[in-house]
C-alpha cells in the first residue's frame, strides 16, 4: 500500500501547528484502522505505556505529564480498573491519593498490542528513513520542551 498524496491544488497554511494537528488527526484515523475491534484508543493505550512505564504512579502524576484534567484520568483510570487492566491504591501517607499500576492483564493486552502498534507506525512512517525518523523525533522533543 502506497502513501496517498494530497491533491495537487490542496494548499495547507503555513503554519507548522496546523501541519501537526492533520498529520495527528490522519495518524488517529490510522490508529483506528489498525486497532479496530480491539477496544483500545490513542488515549487508552497511552495511558497503559504510562502506568507501566511509571509503576506506581498517582494518578495525579500521570494527569500532569498527559496535559489532563484529574477528574479526567480519575474516570479513565476507574475504567481501567473495572476491566482488570490497572489496580489502585491508595497511599500510605495522603489517604486522598491512589497509585496506579498495570496489571498481569494490562501487560498482556500491552504484549498483545505491540505488533499492531509496531505496524501502525511503520505505517505512517513509512515515507521516512531512520535518520529522517530520528530528526524528527529530536524535532518534536525539542518543541516539547520548548513550549512546557
Amino acid at each position: 500500500m502506497t502513501v496517498a498524496e494530497p491533491a495537487a491544488d490542496w494548499v495547507l497554511p503555513d503554519n507548522i501547528g496546523f501541519h501537526i494537528r492533520i498529520v495527528q488527526l490522519r495518524m488517529f484515523r490510522e490508529f483506528k484502522r489498525v486497532f479496530h475491534g480491539t477496544g483500545l484508543t490513542p488515549a487508552i493505550l497511552t495511558v497503559l505505556v504510562m502506568i507501566r512505564d511509571n509503576p506506581r504512579i498517582r494518578q495525579r502524576t500521570l494527569a500532569e505529564m498527559l496535559l489532563v484534567q484529574p477528574s479526567n484520568i480519575a474516570a479513565m483510570i476507574s475504567g481501567l480498573d473495572q476491566d482488570g487492566l490497572v489496580s489502585r491504591t491508595v497511599d500510605k501517607t495522603d489517604r486522598r491519593a491512589c497509585h496506579v499500576r498495570l496489571t498481569r492483564r494490562g501487560q498482556q493486552v500491552l504484549d498483545e498490542a505491540r505488533d499492531r502498534m509496531e505496524a501502525f507506525e511503520e505505517r505512517v512512517l513509512a515515507g521516512l528513513d531512520d535518520a529522517q525518523r530520528k530528526t524528527l523525533r529530536a524535532c518534536l522533543d525539542t518543541i516539547l520542551c520548548t513550549i512546557d
